[in-house]
Formats: C-alpha cells, sequence, structure tokens
C-alpha cells in the first residue's frame, strides 16, 4: 500500500499535544472538525489553512511529536486538516497509538532533517519505506509488523469497519439464500 503527499508543515522536537490543541478546548465540542479548527491555533496559526490547502498534507517533525497529555482529540486535529501522516524521529506510544486507531499515519525514520516543506513524499507500507521524490531519498521506516498491517487497513477504525462490513455481507448472503 502506497500514500503520497506534499510536506505541508514541519516542526522541530517536543511539540506537545496542547500545542496541538489546547486543553481548554477540550470540552467545548464532540465534533472532529471542531478540534481541526483550532489546531495549533496558539502556536503556528497558519497550520490549518496551509495543511488544508493540499489534499493531501504531511506534517515532518523531530523527536518526540505528540508528546504531552494523552488526548485524543490532538490527532482530530491534525487529521482533519487534510494531513494524512506525521512522519517525526519518534512519537510518545500513546500519541502513536491514537493515530494509529484513527488511521494517521505515524511514520517513524532516523532522521528527518532533510525533509523540507513543500517536498513529494510517498509513504510505502509494503516496502517499508518513506520515498522523497523531490530529494530522491528513501528512509527505511521503523514500525511493528503489527503497527504496518494496522496502518494498511485505516487504523483500528478501519478494521472495525472491515469487521462489520464482513458481518453484513455474511447476514445479506444468508437472508438471500
Amino acid at each position: 500500500m502506497q500514500m503520497r503527499g506534499r510536506v505541508a508543515k514541519r516542526f522541530e522536537d517536543d511539540i506537545n499535544t496542547d500545542y496541538i490543541i489546547p486543553a481548554y478546548l477540550l470540552q467545548e465540542s464532540w465534533d472532529k472538525q471542531f478540534f481541526a479548527d483550532h489546531a495549533f491555533e496558539g502556536f503556528d496559526p497558519t497550520f490549518g489553512p496551509t495543511c488544508r490547502a493540499n489534499k493531501e498534507s504531511i506534517v515532518v517533525a523531530g523527536n518526540n511529536f505528540g508528546c504531552g497529555s494523552s488526548r485524543e482529540q490532538a490527532v482530530y486535529a491534525i487529521k482533519y486538516n487534510n494531513v494524512v501522516a506525521v512522519v517525526a524521529q519518534s512519537f510518545p506510544d500513546i500519541f502513536f497509538r491514537n493515530c494509529l486507531n484513527n488511521g494517521l499515519l505515524p511514520i517513524q525514520i532516523l532522521d528527518t532533517s532533510g525533509i523540507s516543506i513543500g517536498n513529494d513524499l510517498v509513504v510505502d507500507l509494503d516496502s517499508r519505506s518513506l520515498r522523497d521524490n523531490t530529494a530522491g531519498i528513501s528512509y527505511p521506516i521503523i514500525a511493528t509488523d503489527a503497527a504496518i498491517e494496522q496502518m494498511k487497513r485505516g487504523g483500528f477504525l478501519g478494521v472495525v469497519r472491515e469487521r462489520l462490513r464482513q458481518k453484513l455481507k455474511a447476514q445479506q448472503t444468508r437472508a438471500s439464500s
């Protein structure tokens, strides 16, 4: 499975979930788009408009992207701004899992310093590589087999959707027999 996008934003180390979506907004809504509308508003107010300008945006960061609290709304704030993947050198476990669960690709590579805003990237989960077409460089993706499989299926929500489709199909087959 391959996914392609353009680097819309680049961050350094230790981007915490308070930067992504401030705590005071967490109880304001259940709407995922609400969190996207307020993403990085105190840290980088250009985040939303810049990422939404591309159909498939990618965010690149250094180490420890998504540190801080375990708020799932941080993933919504990023994903619902047309971001399909976050490429970083490391993620805290809870943020990584929240990304996986919600179908935002958390792509870990050893060094992101050579990836620039505007670069065209291809994530190839089958070959476990990230290709920077602009720079002509490939990077190995660091992930477990289980994480790669979950990414391919659209995260935990994708797994649930697939399972429900299979059950519905089985019920329809039984009903028509």
